[in-house]
């Protein structure tokens, strides 16, 4: 019998590239098990010596091939155990695309295979992005019912460090021993430097087009997709050619499922057409960004869609329409609201929907993706948000920020929380929340609390991600808490 850790992993997109590689490198003390979405994720798991124990094109293709197969039930107890009390079919990317029967069937063939995964293994834990998918879901509800520890890897802040969170609600890091004082003094140096970077805008993630630290080739799509780049968009031709490609496979899955394709694939149509759309978004929509200081201004900062961290951070929030006008219909007269958008989702504000709330409102300002936030933000006196990153530059920068979204900065000075639109409103009308205050060394402080609790390392597609001392610290930082997950069972 093996004494190896027994780790599940959702190996699709660019992990099937990553996931196989920390098993290569991790195989003295862990066995990785790897669940991938296509059969070409399948053949490049196992070209790198992993173990694929499903492959989701395979079991849906199987199942939509025999008449009377499974059909989704979903648990009475799932929404209790996971922690989510949400559909996990209507929270999926692609189910909801396809029509009621199809989508029941998927997710029953899915169901069933993955109650046998569990039921032929033990796992000791499971590793994933924490993306919006029925599939983790599905595995996260597994997981609790057999003590599985999930492992599902998020970004810090602040670079070179991510945490791990074990429930659906992602913004708590797991880590049950925070680093000592000696670490802790180095990540302090580290935080502090970076968020003084912020300050000055000399700092910022890597999925920026401004701080990704190496100029761009037009191959870099492909280097983005086995996590060897990160994800940066850029105005152009070329983006365009791009996504004109990726909707076009899209269209032909969607002909072929399923024998032929994958569902997640065959489901993206709808969403690629809108990533297409929005790169020919016309320049007349937006406005130009404020000169000078004005203490009117307020900054909505559009989060990218789909994402995990709306999901997660703020399920309760459908649409960022609803909420923009919930802020417009609150504020108190004579303030600007200035929506910038996503630096890498240029163009989402040219959807008929956002053209016609500005049609409306005439306190409603538009800015494109490529301008600078932060210097927005510097023009401005107060930040609204549901959980994005911009928010936390907010708050260094002296602003208050009210947060829609249970993000972890949150309850950060500064930040006010706000859990319904009837507090929202209450805030916006509040004249204090309009006051800039520095509070940045405070923020540096609660910045280091949260980041005692993380690791170091990042496993996020960078052009660093594959390097041996990147690799290095995410397999400590698995090997950490399979060993940790391993003594509170014992301890249990």
């Amino acid at each position: 019998m093996s004494t190896k850790k027994q780790l599940l992993c959702l190996s699709r997109s660019y992990l099937s590239h990553l996931l196989p590689t920390l098993g290569q490198k991790h195989a003295d003390a862990a066995e990785y098990h790897h669940i991938v979405q296509t059969d070409k994720e399948e053949a490049q798991v196992r070209s790198l010596g992993g173990n694929v124990v499903l492959n989701m094109q395979a079991v849906v293709r199987d199942a939509l091939a025999t008449p009377g197969g499974p059909v989704w039930e979903e648990p009475a107890d799932m929404r209790k155990v996971t922690g989510f009390g949400w559909s996990a079919i209507q929270s999926d990317r692609y189910l909801p695309t396809f029509d009621a029967a199809t989508r029941a069937r998927i997710a029953g063939a899915l169901q069933r295979a993955v109650q046998r995964l569990f039921e032929q293994q033990h796992f000791d834990g499971f590793l994933s992005e924490p993306v919006a998918l029925f599939i983790t879901h599905l595995i996260f509800y597994h997981c609790r019912k057999s003590g599985t520890k999930p492992l599902l890897w998020c970004n810090t802040y602040f670079s070179g460090y991510f945490y791990f969170a074990d429930q659906a609600e992602i913004s708590r890091p797991v880590r049950l021993r925070p680093i000592s004082a000696s670490e802790t003094q180095q990540l302090r140096e580290s935080i502090a430097s970076y968020a003084h970077g912020v300050a000055g805008d000399r700092t910022g993630p890597v999925y920026h087009h401004a701080f990704m630290g190496t100029k761009s080739t037009r191959l870099g799509y492909f280097k983005q997709r086995s996590g060897r780049s990160p994800l940066v968009l850029r105005p152009g031709l070329v983006s365009r050619l791009i996504q004109a490609g990726r909707l076009g496979r899209a269209i032909l899955s969607r002909l072929a499922f399923p024998r032929g394709s994958n569902f997640m694939t065959a489901g993206s149509v709808a969403e690629h057409r809108f990533y297409l759309r929005c790169l020919f978004a016309p320049a007349s929509i937006y406005d130009a960004p404020p000169q000078q200081f004005l203490a009117d201004n307020v900054v909505y900062p559009l989060q990218y869609e789909p994402e995990a961290s709306l999901l997660y951070f703020a399920p309760h929030h459908v649409d960022q329409v609803s909420f923009v006008e919930t802020i417009l219909r609150a504020l108190p007269h004579g303030k600007i609201l200035w929506v910038k958008e996503h630096p890498n989702q240029f163009g989402a504000l040219s959807e008929a929907p956002w053209r016609a709330l500005k049609k409306r409102y005439d306190n409603l300002r538009f800015v494109h993706g490529r301008q600078n936030g932060r210097e927005l933000i510097k023009k401005s006196t107060l930040l609204v948000t549901i959980s994005s990153t911009m928010g936390l530059d907010g708050l260094l920068l002296g602003r208050r920020v009210l947060v829609g979204g249970n993000v972890f900065y949150s309850s950060f000075t500064g930040a006010i929380r706000v859990g319904s639109y009837l507090e929202l409103a209450d805030q916006l009308n509040n004249e204090a929340n309009y006051k800039i205050a520095e509070h940045l060394e405070a923020n540096i402080d609660e910045l280091v609390e949260f980041g005692r609790h993380a690791y170091p390392g990042d496993p996020q597609p960078s052009h660093y991600l594959f390097s041996d001392e990147n690799l290095g610290y995410l397999i400590t930082a698995i090997g950490t808490e399979l060993d940790s997950a391993g003594c509170e069972r014992k301890s249990a």
